[in-house]
């Protein structure tokens, strides 16, 4: 018995070793393919800033608002399905999951034809009933995206699907720039918009290994989708929104140039959420689910991952909150100041969705998909009563705070679901909350009193990076590098 506890236990550790190390490769990954992508979407942005008018990106936000709409409202879930679930290598339960995704972007695409016309009457826009069809079409391509995507996620193999989405990135980044040239109007954001998911198709088929996705109905994968995605289903349909609403409010209360502004304070915003949502997705989930698919105790995991992941995002959020109004006057020329505030107010509300998210991928890895979907309707709850009192009170700027501070509902439930599944944080989520905010303001503060802010945007921005960088150094550096010591060690021991 002795001879087996010990054989069972070193099987244990060698499991863990190998999990780790995959997932300090994801990491990896997944921060060098963020950085190119953002790199590449930041540069971008610049030259279609300069090419285009605010109202064009105002447009394109309306429309593309409408698209994660109905791609929202009809998400089961196939993706994190494939992940989570005990036959997610299995050739029918994949073949079946891309039917029913090409059956789901091609019910989306006629959907977007037939709402095309009152969407456009609704906001009183001709030209949003072509811009709709043409969006709506790039959901029916997203269907033929081989599944293969999710598989090598499912596996932590992330290097060759980091190669392909910047190399899409960068296709329709191209064909956007270069339209733009040639008719400097919003149809070029149009055709970026659609370049970019029929280059996914392609060379998700053809360039990830494994056999090509066909068509396949397999009632038991169905099934197995259909039961783990039901919750899923309306938790995306409530997280449309709960994350996509505000431009849908707003574009009803600013005209289309101050939307287009609060577009660009968004992109920015939603900076540390793309990589840290990226890490969530495609490390925190996968690694939670195979934690709970071996049964082993979830709670050392939760914790150890959720540190190292926190850490380094509050660093991100501080800068941002300091440094918001500064960023935007050395990124964009004066048509866009106003978006400095916006920054401000945008990123506090991504800090909290940060904090909550690793709750959720506990509960979507142990098949909780109801609290995610709860904690999204409470946001909503928050939207509706926040930004109404923000907006009567302080006009558009306490409308955008009200849309902020709704997440913090949202942070509630999901929480203290967490504390029902017996997951550490709350403690940890205050002392963390609390040095953004002390790193920003202190940041502000050393910029004034130098005198950097008075001196230029570009060198009031360097100072307060630098200063609040400095003041999160110490925790990263307690985190981050006990985290790789401990893979170095266990490669050493290996």
């Amino acid at each position: 018995m002795s001879g087996n506890e010990d054989s069972a236990q070193t099987q244990n550790q060698d499991k863990q070793q190998s999990l780790g190390s995959r997932a300090t490769t994801a990491v990896a990954w997944t921060t060098v393919g963020f950085g190119l992508s953002q790199g590449i979407r930041l540069a971008s942005n610049l030259v279609l800033a300069r090419l285009l008018f605010p109202e064009a990106f105002g447009l394109m936000a309306i429309a593309g608002v409408l698209l994660q709409g109905l791609l929202l409202f009809s998400d089961f879930g196939i993706g994190p399905s494939i992940i989570q679930n005990k036959a997610g290598d299995d050739r029918n339960f994949l073949d079946t999951a891309w039917t029913m995704q090409c059956i789901r972007g091609l019910a989306l695409t006629l959907i977007s034809v037939l709402v095309a016309s009152p969407f456009a009457q609704f906001y009183e826009d001709d030209r949003l009933f072509l811009v709709v069809i043409a969006i709506g079409c790039s959901a029916f391509f997203q269907g033929l995206t081989s599944t293969k995507i999710f598989s090598v996620g499912r596996h932590l193999n992330l290097k060759r699907l980091t190669i392909i989405e910047v190399a899409c990135q960068v296709i329709g980044s191209i064909v956007t720039i270069g339209w733009a040239l040639l008719s400097p109007t919003y149809w070029a954001l149009a055709a970026g918009a659609l370049a970019t998911p029929i280059s996914k198709v392609v060379l998700s088929q053809l360039a990830l290994e494994g056999p090509v996705n066909r068509f396949c109905w397999h009632a038991p994968s169905a099934h197995a989708v259909f039961h783990y995605g039901k919750w899923i289903f309306l938790g995306t349909a409530l997280t449309f929104f709960a994350g996509q609403s505000d431009r849908l409010i707003f574009a009803k209360l600013v005209p289309l140039d101050i939307l287009g502004r609060y577009s660009m304070a968004a992109m920015i915003a939603i900076l540390p959420l793309t990589l840290f949502g990226r890490m969530t997705s495609r490390v925190i989930f996968p690694v939670y689910s195979t934690v709970i698919r071996e049964g082993r105790d979830l709670a050392p995991v939760f914790i150890r991952l959720r540190t190292s992941f926190l850490s380094a995002a509050g660093l991100i959020c501080a800068i941002l909150v300091a440094a918001g109004p500064s960023i935007i006057e050395v990124m964009y020329d004066e048509r866009y100041h106003e978006a400095g505030w916006m920054l401000q107010y945008l990123t506090l509300g991504s800090w909290l969705t940060l904090v909550q998210s690793t709750y959720g991928a506990a509960h979507l890895a142990s098949a909780r998909a109801r609290w995610v979907a709860a904690a999204s309707f409470m946001k909503i709850v928050g939207i509706v009563v926040l930004v109404t009192i923000g907006y009567r009170t302080g006009g558009f700027e306490g409308a955008v705070l009200g849309y902020s501070a709704s997440e913090f509902l949202r942070y509630l439930v999901l929480a203290f679901g967490g504390r029902v599944m017996n997951l550490p944080g709350l403690g940890q989520d205050v002392m963390l909350s609390s040095y953004v905010a002390l790193s920003a303001a202190l940041g502000i503060l050393v910029s004034e009193v130098s005198g950097a802010a008075a001196a230029g945007s570009l060198t009031s921005a360097i100072v307060i990076v630098a200063t609040v960088t400095t003041l999160w150094v110490p925790l990263l550096y307690k985190h981050l590098g006990k985290s790789i010591a401990q893979i170095r060690n266990r490669e050493s021991a290996g």
